[in-house]
């Protein structure tokens, strides 16, 4: 629909674009460390408000600058006629200081656009007012500070680095089991050090055979741990099985699920988005229990834990709650099953009934289609 609208960056001169980019940064800022390269119009101007104090007439004409330079394309978002900005090679290459030739485009599916409008929607909601609240300035940059001090891991993707910079981040502000005898080299292996050493030795597998990068630290020695992991895979009787002992934050990022905050008094709260706008209760309880299981591995005790699912759809949110407390069905027994839905995740992963209420699920309404137009 925008396509005839685009104007191609290899039309201007470079020097005109490197103009247009120092006149922009704010904006493009904004873009790159908040919405990997794209994000809807009204969400980048309320940003560029919180952030930069600029207002909506001077984004507005940052915005049209950038396009008028080809550093800023617009395509269309969702099947209505709103639109996202979404930068260019050009720009891109800047941050990522290398060439245009180098430098990858945005590739954008009907997933990422909608994992990017919750992520910058709950930035707007909740992640500023927390800021506020404890009193820090709200800079870009303290806000990607204050993301990484309270360990809220919207931005972990999964892929190895991400995933191995969230084991770090887990390791210096979870209490970990046997941290201080961790750091004092004894014990030296635990379940979260091996998930930690597995991501490790992923990570350098795929940056040496993959990417081809030449690596002066040795970390094949990880390399065993990460085989002694897949060898206990195959042996266990089932997936679910499996999952139940050794579901891993790669599992965790995978399915979408992401850490709000460190814990306090045992208490650690969970999100996730609807990005596709199906979400189920198997889904949501299934990978919550999962995680709760983790961390018990990893902490060494079992936590409290409030998942907070974030939905734009008011109608399948109130499903999600009726199907919890409807009382589910045994068919072996052809009778009623005495437990709710809920319950009855619960009951089939074999949890404890003392343990049942350690897990309590929250669903927020993000009013996303009214609110953008999408």
């Amino acid at each position: 629909m925008y396509r005839n609208e685009n104007i191609s960056a290899r039309t201007k001169s470079r020097q005109a674009k490197e103009e247009c980019f120092q006149r922009n940064i704010p904006l493009l800022n904004i873009l790159f460390y908040l919405g990997n390269g794209f994000m809807l119009k009204k969400q980048m101007s309320a940003l560029l408000r919180i952030f930069y104090g600029i207002n909506e007439h001077r984004a507005n004409d940052m915005t049209l600058d950038l396009l008028s330079y080809g550093l800023l394309i617009k395509k269309q978002a969702t099947s209505t006629r709103t639109c996202i900005y979404v930068m260019t090679k050009f720009p891109l290459a800047i941050y990522h200081e290398c060439s245009t030739r180098d430098s990858c485009s945005v590739k954008l599916n009907n997933r990422k656009i909608w994992n990017n409008i919750y992520r910058t929607e709950f930035l707007i909601r909740q992640a500023v007012p927390f800021m506020e609240q404890l009193g820090i300035e709200l800079t870009l940059e303290n806000l990607l500070g204050f993301l990484t001090d309270y360990c809220i891991s919207i931005f972990t993707t999964e892929n190895q680095m991400s995933v191995y910079q969230l084991y770090g981040n887990l390791y210096e502000k979870f209490p970990i089991k046997d941290k201080e005898l961790l750091q004092s080299g004894c014990p030296r292996r635990s379940d979260f050090m091996d998930d930690y050493y597995k991501v490790t030795a992923d990570l350098y597998c795929h940056q040496r055979n993959f990417l081809g990068y030449r690596i002066d630290d040795d970390y094949s020695g990880y390399l065993g741990i990460k085989n002694k992991l897949e060898r206990e895979k195959d042996l266990t009787s089932s997936l679910k099985e499996y999952r139940k002992n050794y579901y891993s934050l790669f599992n965790m990022a995978a399915a979408g699920f992401f850490f709000i905050g460190i814990p306090v008094d045992r208490h650690i709260i969970i999100g996730t988005f609807d990005k596709c706008n199906n979400m189920y209760l198997k889904k949501i309880y299934e990978n919550i229990i999962f995680i709760y299981l983790m961390l018990e591995r990893y902490l060494g005790f079992y936590p409290k834990i409030t998942l907070q699912v974030y939905m734009s759809d008011a109608d399948n949110m109130s499903h999600l709650c009726y199907k919890e407390k409807e009382h589910g069905f045994d068919y072996s027994k052809q009778e009623a099953s005495g437990f709710t839905k809920r319950e009855s995740f619960f009951l089939n992963m074999g949890i404890p009934r003392q343990h049942w209420e350690d897990i309590q699920v929250d669903y927020f309404y993000y009013p996303l289609r009214e609110k953008y137009n999408l």
